[in-house]
């Protein structure tokens, strides 16, 4: 598998916040958002054996994985293998993805299937059909993760998760537009919204840095 990066952190976004994680990040990505911060991950990566990354997930004292990239489901065959063997070694598994591509084989073994839909500011796009599909098949153990940094962001935010209705839906202001955070929280208060107003935690504690 192409591995951008192996580390130990604590999750800093999504309904996960704060919990002690194993992070295996997947190089490759088929989409190239204008605000991504792992635009490293994009190409190249070191080629690693499943057999490689098990043993390192498992120097760390936690339980807990986080399948990130990048965008893992490129990947499809080698990560449904490495998913299985850690599963069988009782880890907890999060995937997540960008909502372009739907597998329900994938789906059905983790734990808690993030995706992050993308807005107009990001320039890329999500599908909604496979937004739609996720939470009719797996809304119980699914995140609905929007990156928001402009009024039109949060309107093309709103209108989705009013055609949703899931269960975990988080808006998480976009970083280096993060002044727009206090005009977010205004306008969710004002059309009572369900969702949740999350910060990046790892950058607030550690600024924008690699491996945390």
């Amino acid at each position: 598998m192409k591995v951008s990066e192996i580390f130990y952190s604590i999750e800093g976004e999504g309904i996960e916040i704060g919990r002690p994680e194993v992070f295996v990040r997947l190089a490759g990505c088929n989409l190239r958002c204008s605000w991504c911060d792992t635009k490293y991950a994009w190409e190249n990566g070191k080629e690693m054996s499943i057999k490689e990354i098990v043993e390192e997930v498992r120097r760390y004292p936690c339980k807990n994985v986080s399948i990130t990239g990048g965008e893992p489901l490129l990947q499809k065959e080698e990560l449904l293998e490495l998913i299985k063997q850690l599963k069988e070694l009782g880890y907890w598994i999060q995937i997540n993805t960008n909502g372009t591509i739907f597998d329900g084989e994938i789906f059905r073994l983790v734990d808690l299937i993030s995706i992050d839909c993308k807005c107009p500011s990001s320039k890329m796009e999500s599908s909604l059909d496979i937004l739609k599909r996720t939470k009719e098949l797996f809304n119980s153990k699914s995140q609905f993760k929007f990156i928001i940094s402009t009024k039109e962001d949060y309107e093309y935010a709103k209108n989705i998760v009013c055609s949703l209705n899931a269960s975990n839906i988080i808006f998480q202001p976009e970083w280096n537009s993060r002044k727009f955070a206090e005009k977010l929280i205004d306008l969710v208060k004002k059309d009572a919204v369900n969702a949740r107003i999350i910060f990046q935690q790892q950058k607030i504690v550690w600024g924008s840095k690699r491996g945390v």
